[in-house]
């Protein structure tokens, strides 16, 4: 398959850049929205789908990323269409996403505060549990630095979407591969997940709360009325 440039930032040494790419015989058509020093962001449209898409990616240094959060926190005063971010936010969400080192609370709490303000979801991931790999003395780190997340727009107009964490090769990050249509599970049941963007949100207690009450006093049961309401609350 042949692929055009479409945006470019080049790297800084052996870190950063970002290039954008899109297939020869892809029918969607792209417009440049907004570039960065580390994003850009570009308008998708293809049939009566239209969208924005930010390519992200984040500085190592925690005093250089507020710069990057306040990026994305003036998108999100402007954007009105579907929204989607992916790329390396190089921070994490929970102590869960990490594997050796120290988990930072407040840094953890600063990440979500930009991706509240920006009305994001996490759309999670399938395959490896962890996107970035390295061997430190004694011990080899991981951490979940690389995601996509998206606002209920853009979730709502292409429900199929995940993203699987795909096996590294050069790269000490692994590579993440959306796909839109969902095609691999459309013939079966897909599994339930629980989101931790759920949590977060001010409703998603009572949700739990009334599920937990309406179904019979067993553990089974109950899960089971979560899991149907947590999916009608999700969508």
């Amino acid at each position: 398959m042949d692929y055009k440039l479409c945006y470019n930032i080049e790297a800084t040494g052996h870190s950063g850049g970002i290039w954008v790419l899109i297939a020869t015989s892809c029918s969607a058509t792209t417009s440049e929205f907004a570039s960065h020093p580390h994003a850009i962001s570009f308008t998708v449209v293809e049939g009566s789908k239209n969208w924005v898409c930010t390519a992200f990616y984040a500085k190592p240094r925690v005093e250089l990323r507020q710069w990057v959060w306040a990026h994305l926190r003036e998108l999100g005063g402007q954007i009105t269409l579907p929204w989607l971010v992916l790329g390396d936010f190089n921070e994490i969400l929970l102590s869960t996403e990490s594997r050796g080192g120290r988990f930072s609370l407040a840094r953890a709490s600063q990440f979500l505060e930009v991706l509240n303000d920006c009305n994001f979801l996490d759309m999670g991931a399938k395959g490896l549990r962890f996107t970035w790999y390295r061997n430190q003395p004694g011990v080899m780190l991981a951490k979940r630095l690389d995601r996509a997340v998206c606002n209920v727009a853009w979730q709502a107009m292409i429900p199929e979407a995940y993203v699987e964490n795909l096996c590294r090769v050069y790269s000490d990050h692994c590579p993440l591969l959306l796909r839109l249509d969902g095609s691999r599970e459309k013939n079966q049941e897909r599994p339930f997940r629980f989101q931790a963007a759920w949590a977060t949100h001010k409703g998603f207690e009572r949700i739990v709360k009334e599920a937990w009450c309406r179904s019979t006093p067993t553990l089974a049961n109950g899960l089971q009325a979560i899991r149907t309401d947590a999916i009608k609350f999700n969508k």
